[in-house]
């Protein structure tokens, strides 16, 4: 354990040096009890524990998104374990499946937990110095954890430092828990953290070194609660925590009347972000102001320390070695969407997510900047939550909720326009010259209540009127539930019509829901746990539900496996990689 300590230490030279940041003594020098003496050292354990978990990039990217939809092995593919992992036929010994990545980062969790529980109880450190660095570190671990989870299904839940990783091995002491079960404890474990919002201030976790800043370095808690309760399927709760970072801006900018306060987290109509400048989020440097209106957490590669950009070598087609590519199903879908002007083709596709290099679709989103003319130009960033997922998940647990008008607003046009009668009649806004007092907003108790009134007469500017839906963010038609047998038709003046089957309308939106994740989050590591999420809870009633979505890629594809594939997947065993040690 005391290896594993030392190496997640020395990690946090993703920022600097270690020595320059926090001056700590060279390993030789170091014994057990002199890891923990002060806040330098808990803060130099909180980044190298995060250094660390960049080391798992490419396996998060990999298990991610080449066991979705979207993404396809290249035909230059010998690695048979990326084969493996597409095909959904994975062995026992395959290397991107081994499990112990991933715990030996927990194992430096726990150990830095319990050390920090040491410091306080012997006040080398402060109360609130503590709560701090207590939730950075816990709030990875239970991170890490769902991510097995998602992947294994069933796994052994360790909390306690080990003094070596392969105890995990002995079953008797260190049995599994279903991920259901996982997914109760992370809840109450993560309920329990002493500090769940951003990071304040004035703390000496947030700092700026080399030009980076720490301030969205960490994971952000309450987006991580959203997940967990989206997953354990606490609708409400999971819209709860999400709706603090979608009204964060007003914690941020507390006067309430800036363009941040508008924009941040909100998905806004501001230019930098919008239309063919939604490429901004990915080419813009870290940290650049009008990006982060909307990332929420990430974490640099710089070129000048390690872990290097492993996105290069494995998506890349002159530099890299060019493992996997968008899949074909990924491309039809940008190219079947329709702009609001009629014009095809989602600008979110080519060029910006994904590029041709000669004639090779190559993904692009996290090397975006690199070009193979300046090879050792590797920088860029690895963004792991941004307001987009933010609104779209929160849009699956409101439509989960029986609010699917709220779905509605932020999967197309905004709030504003889903609540204006004039708007949803003629698809066109009724304009700022009349009394908007009764419209423009949901009328809806917490989590639910948005007021996007935007008139003169009387004056509103209210807090969400900018907010202009993921797809009208990029200026594409709205996308509409097939109202068959859903809805009473009958009234032909009615705006809203009366829902008569609830369920196959919930189930319609979240397919619209699901399919607008894979156009604006393609390749960013949410696709098979969104997918899988959607099939566990429909296993049920539509058990097939995603067998056909994997096979789709190799039908796309003229791949002679689809059929294969989708008898695999019919095996929920199948939906879980094997947890081997």
């Amino acid at each position: 354990m005391k290896r594993l300590l030392y190496t997640g230490l020395l990690c946090c030279s993703i920022l600097c040096s270690c020595k320059k940041l926090f001056d700590i003594k060279p390993e030789e020098a170091l014994d057990h009890s002199q890891v923990y003496e002060n806040v330098n050292d808990a803060d130099a354990a909180v980044i190298g524990i995060y250094g660390k978990v960049m080391g798992l990039a490419d396996r998060y990217m990999i298990l991610n998104e080449l066991r979705g939809d979207l993404v396809d092995v290249t035909t230059s593919t010998t690695d048979k374990y990326l084969q493996e992992l597409n095909i959904h036929e994975v062995s026992a010994d395959n290397t991107y499946a081994d499990p112990r990545p991933f715990y030996e980062v927990i194992m430096n969790c726990n150990d830095a937990l319990k050390n920090f529980d040491a410091m306080l109880q012997d006040k080398r450190i402060s109360n609130d110095d503590y709560i701090l660095r207590y939730a950075a570190v816990g709030a990875m671990r239970t991170w890490l954890y769902l991510q097995l989870g998602i992947h294994y299904g069933e796994i052994p839940y360790i909390t306690d430092p080990l003094e070596t990783i392969d105890a995990i091995k002995d079953v008797s002491k260190f049995p599994r828990v279903t991920f259901n079960e996982l997914l109760s404890k992370l809840i109450t474990f993560t309920e329990g953290l002493p500090y769940k919002y951003p990071f304040p201030a004035g703390t000496s976790l947030l700092i700026t070194t080399d030009g980076y800043s720490t301030e969205k370095f960490f994971i952000n808690i309450k987006c991580l609660l959203g997940e967990l309760y989206l997953w354990n399927g606490n609708y409400t709760q999971a819209a709860t925590n999400y709706r603090v970072m979608m009204n964060y801006a007003d914690v941020l900018y507390p006067a309430m009347n800036s363009e941040q306060w508008y924009e941040v987290y909100r998905v806004g109509y501001t230019a930098n972000l919008s239309g063919a400048l939604w490429s901004n989020i990915f080419s813009q440097p870290y940290g650049e102001r009008y990006s982060n209106y909307e990332i929420i957490w990430n974490l640099p590669f710089d070129k000048n320390f390690t872990p290097a950009n492993p996105f290069i070598e494995l998506c890349d087609n002159v530099s890299g070695s060019y493992q996997i590519r968008p899949s074909d199903l990924a491309i039809a879908n940008w190219n079947k969407q329709f702009r609001s002007d009629n014009t095809p083709i989602d600008l979110r596709g080519p060029n910006i997510s994904f590029k041709y290099s000669g004639t090779q679709p190559v993904i692009k989103k996290y090397t975006y900047n690199y070009t193979s003319l300046l090879p050792f130009e590797t920088s860029s960033k690895w963004i792991l939550f941004r307001a987009a997922a933010l609104h779209l998940h929160y849009a699956e647990a409101a439509n989960r909720d029986n609010r699917d008008k709220i779905a509605y607003a932020l999967l197309n046009t905004g709030i504003k326009n889903t609540y204006d009668p004039v708007y949803m009649a003629t698809g066109v806004t009724g304009g700022e010259g009349r009394n908007v007092t009764d419209i423009e907003q949901t009328k809806d108790v917490p989590p639910y209540d948005f007021d996007a009134r935007d008139g003169n007469y009387p004056q509103f500017r209210n807090v969400w009127y900018r907010n202009i839906g993921v797809r009208g963010r990029v200026g594409l038609k709205s996308v509409k539930v097939d109202s068959t047998g859903v809805f009473d038709m009958s009234d032909p003046l009615l705006t809203d019509k009366p829902v008569i089957d609830r369920p196959t309308l919930t189930n319609r939106m979240e397919d619209l829901l699901i399919d607008e994740d894979g156009l604006e989050l393609a390749f960013e590591g949410y696709r098979w746990p969104d997918l899988l999420r959607v099939a566990l809870r429909r296993q049920a009633t539509d058990p097939a539900w995603l067998a056909n979505k994997i096979a789709a890629k190799f039908v796309a594809a003229n791949d002679s496996r689809a059929e294969a594939v989708r008898s695999r997947l019919m095996n929920k065993a199948n939906w879980y990689l094997p947890f081997k040690w």
